[in-house]
Formats: structure tokens, C-alpha cells, sequence
């Protein structure tokens, strides 16, 4: 009963509005009580004294729209679109008459600019998201202007990376221990995505940088089927990374009132992060499965039931550990998503929605057991009290005796880390006055984190075990005012959250983030938008609770000299002030211009510095770093029958004193000594110029060519000085990066089939660049062959045989190696463990693919 009771949240639907002015066409005066119905539906309002008129809770789709009144002629306005948190705004002039008369239709055009738009905000529609050259939802975004993407993250605006709110339908799929992903699901699925790179409304917390928000398919009224299959395996040479991906979905409308929506997913890779050319120990398995099903007895009620299971599993490649990869680490994380939302529309001017949520994760980590599995069977990994710590060994190709690179024992790591988030969320919306629409929410979270970390030490007989369990609540308040007076638009709201970690003397911690935004129509064509917000966020639960029950830290890690990054239940929330202004117009038909300026301090982000303790020292998460991010976009929209496109080029700077939380004990760990300087510098996902180039271009036969561009300046990294200490943060970058995807449509249709066939190709130019900083283990020019002294006879002076005699070390197989002989093995290994490969990008890459509709 009482995780019944915590399941409870109440939050906004997934709805828009429609809103208009009803007039006599002669007199121009309004008319009042006049009948707005949408047609096909239940829902409808009819006009005040003044002639207006407001419905609320429309889910997102294209209708028609009814008015009549006695003595007038019907009128009905058809393709009205309404879309997610939007509102529809229709001006509607009927014609008195005295006779009977059939209704007139005429058709609403969308307007190019909107007017409640006082953020930014991009929305990829369905026919955008159905020809993009990813499969997965989160990767949609990726195209857009506010986006750094850099090696397997996005970044918003100079924002780390856990900055970003993910959703599906207005509920996080985010893990508050460890910021990753809980739910992972196909593109198949997605109507439109929503993407919210500053300017977010008050509703929207745990976010500093955007939110992206997934919005899956509405049940259709329809039977519908579809199944779609891609693959890279009949591909040649390194065109083939051996990916594969199917699809399947079915629309089941029992009746208007009650329909559903089921989705399933499978994929397979064997190189889940490509580089130069595949590598081995990367393969990756997922799956996912979603359900919707909707149920409106009446046109004021309407119950979603909503869910989604998830699971990802991969191996992971390290050339430290390439001569032993089936004893590195391999990850899994399986997850499930449960929502129920019951809205309420007593009338078209007051909306009440009751969501229950439930959102269960885990993780795991370490040696896998290496059997072979189908692609649903999970990965079972080895009893953590089995693994081994790497020993000094020669059983690496070269002979040479060495520990890393690692070609005995295991990774020694084991974790299995799982959080439970329910949620409480009280939310309305009024349209109290014909200026005003209140929002407003209150929302409870309820979570149960827990953890088992087994860190193996070479004191064998004492591994580190970190185990905990908490149950932290946050709740949150929030109130906001849209005000729609003719050309002006505004939202004028305030966020309180509060968050209490569980642990006994440490006080709860609160964050109030007002936000205020203003769009005024210069003309019907024309948008200036400015918007200035608080935004904060709890910090990520792992950073409070890692090890802390640990101190004091015992001693048998003194003895073992490692230096434990250490939990800190003080941590405060991350802080962020955002400064926007833009500008967007219709240029000309079909012609949009979109002109973005933003500005950002960040303050109290989460860092990490070195602490002075008995009887141990270690590192402790602290609110210490900063950030300063501004910058400019530009996007220029474009379409006509034949080339419909994007361009956009931004300009920004992102600066400050810690790239990610865990930077500084980075460099803890390779210079003890080492003491951060309070001073700016450009961070690693600052990249001062990025150009992304969409284009659709329509040819005969109902064939389309895409084409995706992608131009940006290198990200900033630090190279290694000449004592192996690392010089000024970031003062190099990295060579330019670019790359052009394409992909061939071509669609046709069997009888009641619609087929579409899919030709990607991936890097079309076979562009190479460097993605990442290279580090040898070993610099070749820094081996000293002065250094090798020894020879190693191939039997000790008794006649019994020498252990520490390598034969791949006698290069010239005499029974004695020479100290010359050691030093070009120990070239040769080093230069072999060179991670050169994931330094590049990958190659030109090809998949065919088929999608047939029924």
C-alpha cells in the first residue's frame, strides 16, 4: 500500500491547445455561445461574451475544427495542428444566413513563427525522424544546433553531459545515481522529439542545460502494422561493423474509445563505438520492448497506461587489457518503466492529470562468463570471490615480463548498483482569464538506491567492499503564468525543489529557480524572444554515497596505497543562470531565419579535490568548480517541392575549471602533488564553430535523397609534458572534424502495402580524424635502450632451465637474450598497445534496409 501510495504522480499531459475568436463576417463582432467542436471527438467549448474560446488537453495530431451557431452557417476549419505544450490560434468569421445551408471548409495554415515559443526550442517531426541515419531515440538530437557531440555524449550549449534532462511523454528516464540512461528505445516509436536547449518552463527540473523530451505515437484509429529491418552484414570489407537492427509495431484500435499502441526492438553490433576498423571484445546486445494502451470513456476523462522494458548488454575493448580482453569488464543494465495518467477536463478551460509512475534500474559490471548466448539470454558474470589481480607475467606475444599491459588475472571490479524512482506530482492548468493560463505542480519523489562495489587489491585477502542502501526523497513546487495579450507572449514562473539524502546530521538542501521569458510579434511574420533563468540540480547520488560509509578508511588500504575517491553527503546543488535572446522570422515563403544569443554562468559544479585525513587521505566530491558558456546559433529552414532543408552554424565558447566531476582526481592519481589552479580554461566539449547541413532532395518515382553534413572545429586537450606531467590544461585541439552521411529512399506500395526501401551510407566521403587525445603507455621516443643491463641465459649456472627466459625475447634464438634484445621487445610490445585506433574516427560504413507498413 504504501509504494502504491509513493507511485503516485500527477503531471502535465501530453496535450496542446486550441484557442480562438469566433466573429460575425459582416459586423466583425463577436459572437457569443457559438458551438467549437473538433470533429471525431468528444472534445469541444463554446465561445464566451466575447466571442473566445479555449480547449485544453487536444492531443497532438491534425483536425478538423467545427463552429456553428443558430442562424449563422456552419463553418469548418480543416489542418489544424496542434503539437505538444503549443497552442493552435484560430481566427474563425461565420456568415448569418436564414435558409439552410451545407457547412463551408476551409483549410487553417500553420503558422512558420510562433508566438509562445519565448525559448528555443526544436521540434523533429515523425517525417523528420523516419529518414535520420540513427536508430535510436536519444541520437535525434544530435543533428542540432546547440549540440557538441563527443566521443558517446552530447552536450548542450557547454553543459556537461548530465546536465540534460531525458523524458518519455514528460517522465524522466534518467538514473539519479549515475546519470546514464535507464530505458534505451528505438526511433520507431517516437512521433516527435522535443528538444529544449535553454529557456525551459518552470515545470522542468534536474536539468541546467536542456531537456530532451521523447514523445511516443498516439494509438491510431486504425489497424496498423509495421516491421522494418537494417543491416551492415552484406556489406564488404570494413563497410561491415556487423550491425543489425529490427523493428515491429502494431496499432489495435478496439474501438474510438479504447486503443493500443505495442512496440518491439532488437539490436546487435559487434562493435558498439567504431573506430578505425572493428575491434574484437566490443560486441553489444539490446532489446526493447513498449505498450500503450488508451482508454476515454467520455470527453472529459481519458486513462494512458503506458510501459517499457529495456536491456542493454556490451563488452567493452582496452588495449591495455587486448591480450586478456575475455577477463575485462563487460556491462549490463536491464530496466523497466510503468505509467499510468488519468486526465480530467472538466471543462475546455480547467485540465487535472493523475500519472502513477514507477521506473526500476540496474546495473552491473565486471568479468563476464564467456558462453555463448542468444541475443535475449543476460550475461552472467563471475563470482566476484573468483577474480584474480594481474601478476607479473610473459605471456604477452613479445615475451617481455611485465603487469600492464595486463595479460594475466582479471578486471578487478565487480559492481551491482540498482535504483527504484517513484514519483507524487500534483499539476493543473486554468485558463483563468482570457490573458492568463496558470500552471501549476507539486511532485514528490520517492527512491530507494543500493549498491555493491567489490574492488579487488593486490592485498588479495582485503578488497574494498563499498554497500549501501539509502532512500533520499526530493520533492519540488512549482508556479507559472502564461500570459497571451495579442502580439505578446509571456511565462513568468518559479521552482522550489528540495532534496534530503537520508543520512542522519546532514540537512536537507533547497533550490528556488525563478524563470521568466517574453516574445512580442513584431509582425505576423516577425519574433524578438528574450528569456532569463535559475536552474539547479541535485548532484548525482553516486557522488554523495560512494564510499562513504567507509570512513574512516581502514587500514589494509593504507597498506595497499590507493587513494579512494570518497562520497560526499554536504554536496549542494549545481547551479546554472541562463541569458537568452533571439530573434526568428519568415524571410519569404518558406524561408525561416532563426537567430539565437545565450549567455550562462555555472556555479558549485560538482569537482573533486584532495583531503588530508587519519588514518588515511582521499579524494572527496566538493560544490567547487565553475563555468561560463555564450555563444550564438543561427538556422536558416528552407522548402519547396522539390529540396527541402537545414543549415545552422554556431558559434560558442564554453570555459571553466573542471571538464567532469571526476577531472582533477585524474590528475591526483598520476601527481600526488598536483594542486588545481582556480583558472579558467576551455573545456573538453568546447568547440568554437560547428556547421550541421540537412538536406531532402525529392527525384522521380518516389525516390528521396538525404544528405546529413557535419563540420566542427576540434575539441581542446592537454598534452603531456617532457617529465610525463601534463603541461597547461587544453591548449591544443584536435584537427577539424567532418563528416557526410546519405541515405537513398525509395518507396512503392504492393495492394494494401507500403514499402520503403533504405540505402545509409555513413561517412559517404570516408572522411578520418582524430576524436580523442592519444596517449601511449610508453612513448617509443622515451624508451631509453640504456636502461636494459641484464642477459638472460636460457639455463640458470646449475643447468635447470631459466623462468625468466623468454624465447619471443632471443630474436636471434642463441639461448641468451641480450639487454639490446630485451629493449626492441619491449618496443615492439609497447608500440602493439598503442591505442592509436580509438583516437580516429570511424571509416565509411554502409546498411539496407526494409520497412513495410500495412
Amino acid at each position: 500500500m504504501i509504494n502504491l501510495l509513493f507511485a503516485l504522480i500527477i503531471i502535465n499531459g501530453i496535450s496542446g491547445k486550441i484557442q480562438g475568436v469566433v466573429k460575425d463576417e459582416d459586423t466583425r463582432e463577436p459572437i457569443s455561445f457559438a458551438d467549437v467542436i473538433i470533429l471525431n471527438t468528444e472534445i469541444g467549448a463554446a465561445t464566451d461574451e466575447n466571442g473566445n474560446f479555449y480547449i485544453l488537453n487536444v492531443p497532438p495530431g491534425k483536425y478538423t475544427v467545427e463552429v456553428s451557431y443558430i442562424g449563422y452557417q456552419t463553418k469548418r476549419i480543416g489542418n489544424v495542428i496542434v503539437e505538444i505544450d503549443q497552442t493552435a490560434r484560430l481566427k474563425i468569421n461565420i456568415k448569418q444566413t436564414t435558409i439552410a445551408m451545407a457547412p463551408i471548409t476551409v483549410t487553417s495554415e500553420m503558422p512558420a513563427v510562433k508566438k509562445d515559443m519565448v525559448g528555443t526550442t526544436y521540434i523533429i517531426r515523425k517525417t523528420e525522424i523516419a529518414h535520420l541515419p540513427v536508430d535510436y531515440a536519444i541520437g535525434l538530437v544530435a543533428f542540432q544546433a546547440a549540440v557538441a557531440r563527443t566521443d558517446t555524449a552530447i552536450h548542450v550549449r557547454g553543459g556537461r553531459a548530465t546536465e540534460v534532462q531525458y523524458m518519455i511523454d514528460n517522465v524522466s528516464i534518467i538514473d539519479p545515481q549515475t546519470g546514464d540512461l535507464a530505458i534505451n528505445i528505438s526511433k520507431g516509436i517516437i512521433d516527435e522529439v522535443i528538444f529544449l536547449p535553454g529557456g525551459f518552463d518552470a515545470e522542468y527540473g534536474r536539468a541546467m542545460s536542456g531537456v530532451i523530451n521523447l514523445i511516443t505515437s498516439y494509438p491510431s484509429d486504425v489497424l496498423q502494422i509495421n516491421a522494418c529491418a537494417k543491416t551492415e552484414r552484406i556489406m564488404p570489407l570494413y563497410y561491415d561493423f556487423g550491425y543489425e537492427n529490427y523493428q515491429s509495431s502494431i496499432h489495435i484500435p478496439v474501438s474510438r474509445r479504447f486503443k493500443g499502441f505495442f512496440s518491439f526492438d532488437v539490436m546487435h553490433t559487434d562493435d558498439w563505438d567504431p573506430k578505425l576498423f572493428i575491434l574484437p571484445h566490443k560486441q553489444r546486445d539490446d532489446y526493447s520492448l513498449y505498450g500503450k494502451w488508451i482508454f476515454a470513456p467520455t470527453g472529459k476523462f481519458r486513462f494512458t497506461l503506458s510501459g517499457a522494458k529495456s536491456r542493454t548488454q556490451f563488452d567493452r575493448y582496452n588495449s591495455l587489457w587486448k591480450y586478456n580482453l575475455d577477463h575485462y569488464r563487460s556491462d549490463m543494465r536491464e530496466s523497466d518503466l510503468e505509467v499510468l495518467n488519468i486526465s480530467f477536463l472538466p471543462d475546455s478551460r480547467k485540465l487535472f492529470n493523475l500519472t502513477l509512475s514507477r521506473i526500476n534500474t540496474s546495473r552491473i559490471y565486471g568479468v563476464r562468463e564467456q558462453t555463448s548466448l542468444s541475443h535475449f539470454e543476460n550475461y552472467t558474470f563471475r563470482d566476484y570471490h573468483t577474480l584474480e589481480w594481474p601478476q607479473i607475467n610473459n605471456k604477452n606475444p613479445f615475451g617481455i615480463y611485465i603487469r600492464v599491459p595486463y595479460s594475466d588475472g582479471d578486471y578487478p571490479k565487480y559492481q551491482d548498483k540498482s535504483s527504484l524512482i517513484m514519483k507524487a506530482n500534483l499539476s493543473t492548468n486554468l485558463q483563468i482569464h482570457k490573458y492568463h493560463e496558470i500552471k501549476t505542480g507539486f511532485e514528490y519523489t520517492y527512491q530507494d538506491f543500493s549498491n555493491f562495489t567489490y574492488f579487488l587489491s593486490s592485498d588479495t585477502s582485503n578488497p574494498i567492499i563499498d554497500d549501501y542502501h539509502y532512500y533520499p526523497v526530493e520533492y519540488s513546487v512549482y508556479l507559472q503564468d502564461n500570459i497571451d495579450i495579442e502580439g505578446l507572449y509571456a511565462k513568468i514562473g518559479c521552482r522550489y525543489d528540495y532534496f534530503s539524502p537520508d543520512i542522519d546530521g546532514i540537512e536537507p538542501k533547497i533550490m528556488i529557480s525563478p524563470r521568466i521569458g517574453f516574445s512580442f510579434m513584431v509582425t505576423d511574420k516577425f519574433l524578438f524572444r528574450t528569456n532569463v533563468g535559475w536552474y539547479a540540480q541535485p548532484p548525482l547520488y553516486d557522488y554523495i554515497y560512494g564510499y562513504y560509509n567507509l570512513l574512516p578508511l581502514p587500514s589494509y588500504i593504507i597498506a595497499d596505497g590507493y587513494l579512494p575517491l570518497v562520497g560526499n553527503p554536504g554536496l549542494g546543488p549545481e547551479k546554472t543562470v541562463s541569458y537568452e535572446i533571439g530573434l526568428q522570422g519568415e524571410i519569404r515563403d518558406n524561408l525561416l531565419a532563426t537567430f539565437t544569443a545565450f549567455y550562462k554562468d555555472i556555479k558549485d559544479l560538482i569537482g573533486t579535490r584532495f583531503v588530508e585525513a587519519l588514518p588515511h587521505d582521499y579524494v572527496e566530491y566538493r560544490n567547487i568548480e565553475y563555468a561560463n558558456v555564450k555563444g550564438l546559433e543561427a538556422v536558416l529552414d528552407f522548402a519547396n517541392s522539390i529540396f527541402t532543408g537545414k543549415i545552422s552554424y554556431t558559434l560558442s565558447w564554453a570555459r571553466g575549471t573542471s571538464s567532469y566531476a571526476q577531472e582533477v582526481y585524474q590528475y591526483i592519481i598520476i601527481d600526488p602533488e598536483f594542486t588545481p589552479e582556480a583558472k579558467e580554461y576551455d573545456l573538453d566539449f568546447d568547440q568554437r564553430h560547428r556547421v550541421f547541413i540537412q538536406g531532402i532532395i525529392n527525384l522521380p518515382v518516389q525516390t528521396q535523397l538525404l544528405l546529413f553534413g557535419y563540420f566542427g572545429q576540434g575539441f581542446p586537450y592537454t598534452p603531456p609534458g617532457p617529465e610525463g606531467k601534463y603541461e597547461e590544461r587544453n591548449i591544443f585541439r584536435l584537427e577539424f572534424q567532418r563528416q557526410i552521411d546519405c541515405v537513398i529512399s525509395k518507396s512503392f506500395r504492393i495492394g494494401r502495402l507500403s514499402l520503403n526501401a533504405n540505402l545509409e551510407i555513413i561517412n559517404l566521403l570516408d572522411a578520418r580524424y582524430e576524436v580523442a587525445a592519444h596517449y601511449p603507455l610508453v612513448a617509443l621516443d622515451k624508451i631509453n635502450p640504456w636502461n636494459f643491463t641484464n642477459y638472460v641465459a636460457i639455463n640458470k649456472d646449475d643447468g635447470s632451465p631459466n623462468p625468466y627466459y623468454s624465447p619471443p625475447v632471443d630474436i636471434n634464438h642463441d639461448g641468451l637474450i641480450t639487454p639490446h634484445e630485451n629493449y626492441l621487445a619491449y618496443r615492439e610490445l609497447m608500440k602493439d598497445t598503442d591505442d592509436w585506433i580509438n583516437a580516429n574516427s570511424a571509416p565509411r560504413r554502409a546498411r539496407i534496409g526494409l520497412t513495410i507498413n500495412f
